[in-house]
């Protein structure tokens, strides 16, 4: 096999990079959508800007937030002078506000003549000490720089209120001129707008050091403004580092950005999906025949598994698994290539794909029944006389390890198993397990597992299994690999 991995086949893979050139073949999330609105939105009240100037775009780590500030900023060249700056890139610099400040005055102009030093002068004098001096009142003024302005205490030639007076006169004069460039150009553009993104992936004092510094010196121009993509959580992390628990994240957001947007909620799954596979009916042969790709699409939305930087990481693992595994001499290898693919082993590879990603202490845990009776009898003790229908007798029986059986007598499902194929794929850390009617008449769901935080997907992959048992129960193609071999495979391979 290792002399076979050397002539692997060309993969189809996706970047996990943003989209430059979003269109809708590529637009995953419906982005344009949202781009245009925002777009319509910013173009139409350019007559409030030299009040409103902070905008946000909310979203988590992974959800297209630099794609669609990427699609805005090529929307909006025709009607602004347009500014990217990825707050990442200058991560190392010492002040991320003095770098913003060097880095529009750079893109402003194309001979690289720098027109703005006295303004960067003033902003060195001004952004001094910066990280060490704001601190957040929120129930007062919102910001207090008594210790900012400390910092000019020993130079007399200069006070702080003049150099943040000649800031502001300079920040204006830029405006200026860049406008007046953009009207030397043949298309005058009256306003500035500026995108800042990567925030989430900078250290904490560093993202609120930026966004305090926007908020209180770069707002004093009348025709520039700001559009920031921000992960909540990101800010919450850095918020409860600088102040415990004596700021909201929340109301510290509400103080620093006057709009915010928000990133659409729902992924086209089928979009992503397509990409990697090909159109495949499934004839499972209890209905109709069901297309592949809307069936792994289904199952991405039923395990909630929808951030899209996630799905394109492990639908490229998935890819790259499957030439693997194209050129392998191994026996007994999962039917996830070819023509018999198995549908049930390609949802389970997924999902211990995800599993190894995403969420490694749930994968390798994932098939340690002893775990499971462990559980299992611990809920079983703490209700007494009490059972969970019969699968509590599966509780301290090696019979049931199935682990290491082959699929195809594993999943041979019937009226008189279905507890037992039920205890094989439970979720592993649970805490309690509630009793009810149904988990009397049915296999036990996740509904009734009470989970320990953080792993739910396990529950979500349960739920789905429970639900489209009928699906696996006449997957004609189900192969002699065994659940143990399918996951040391990935753990081997990737």
């Amino acid at each position: 096999m290792q002399q076979n991995l050397l002539y692997m086949s060309s993969v189809k893979l996706l970047s996990n990079l943003p989209i430059n050139d979003l269109t809708p073949e590529t637009d995953y999330l419906g982005l344009i959508d949202k781009g245009n609105l925002i777009k319509s939105f910013l173009i139409g009240n350019k007559d409030q800007f030299n009040e409103i100037k902070m905008f946000s775009l909310y979203g988590e780590w992974g959800s297209g937030k630099s794609s669609l500030m990427k699609y805005l900023e090529k929307e909006l060249k025709g009607d602004f002078n347009t500014y990217f700056f990825e707050a990442w890139e200058y991560e190392k610099d010492e002040n991320l506000a003095m770098s913003l400040l060097e880095f529009i005055d750079t893109k402003s102009i194309d001979s690289g003549e720098k027109f703005c030093d006295t303004l960067l002068n003033y902003g060195k004098r001004i952004f001094k000490g910066l990280g060490k001096s704001l601190k957040f009142d929120i129930m007062g003024a919102g910001f207090e720089l008594k210790e900012l302005i400390d910092e000019f205490s020993n130079q007399p030639k200069l006070t702080f209120v003049q150099a943040l007076e000649k800031f502001k006169d300079e920040f204006k004069v830029m405006e200026d001129r860049i406008i007046a460039d953009s009207k030397a150009k043949g298309h005058e553009k009256a306003y500035n707008i500026v995108f800042i993104d990567d925030l989430d992936r900078c250290e904490p004092e560093q993202v609120l050091n930026l966004l305090s510094a926007i908020k209180l010196f770069f707002t004093y121009g009348q025709r520039t403004i700001f559009f920031c993509g921000i992960d909540k959580k990101a800010v919450e992390e850095a918020v409860k580092t600088k102040y415990g628990e004596v700021v909201k994240s929340n109301e510290y957001l509400e103080k620093i950005f006057d709009i915010s947007f928000s990133m659409p909620i729902s992924v086209n799954a089928i979009k992503l999906v397509n990409h990697f596979f090909e159109q495949k009916m499934i004839d499972f042969g209890f209905k109709e025949k069901q297309d592949l790709r809307e069936l792994i699409a289904n199952f991405f939305k039923e395990i909630k598994f929808t951030n899209p930087r996630k799905l394109k990481k492990v639908l490229n693992k998935f890819n790259l698994l499957k030439n693997i595994l194209g050129l392998s001499e191994e026996e007994y290898l999962p039917n996830i290539v070819g023509d018999n693919i198995s549908y049930f082993e390609i949802i389970y590879t997924l999902y211990l794909l995800i599993l190894h990603e995403f969420y490694s202490e749930i994968f390798f845990q994932h098939l340690d029944t002893t775990r499971k009776q462990s559980n299992f009898q611990k809920d079983y003790n703490n209700r007494g006389e009490y059972k969970i229908g019969s699968m509590g007798s599966y509780v301290s029986d090696d019979r049931y390890n199935k682990c290491e059986f082959p699929l195809k007598n594993v999943c041979q499902i019937n009226d008189n198993n279905i507890e037992e194929f039920g205890f094989t794929f439970c979720p592993t850390n649970f805490t309690k397990i509630i009793q009810s009617k149904y988990a009397e008449e049915k296999a036990i769901i996740h509904k009734k597992f009470v989970l320990e935080e953080g792993y739910e997907i396990e529950g979500y992959f349960f739920d789905y299994i429970q639900e489209y048992i009928d699906f696996i129960k006449n997957d004609k193609h189900i192969s002699n690999c065994s659940l143990i071999h399918i996951k040391d495979l990935i753990h081997r391979l990737l």
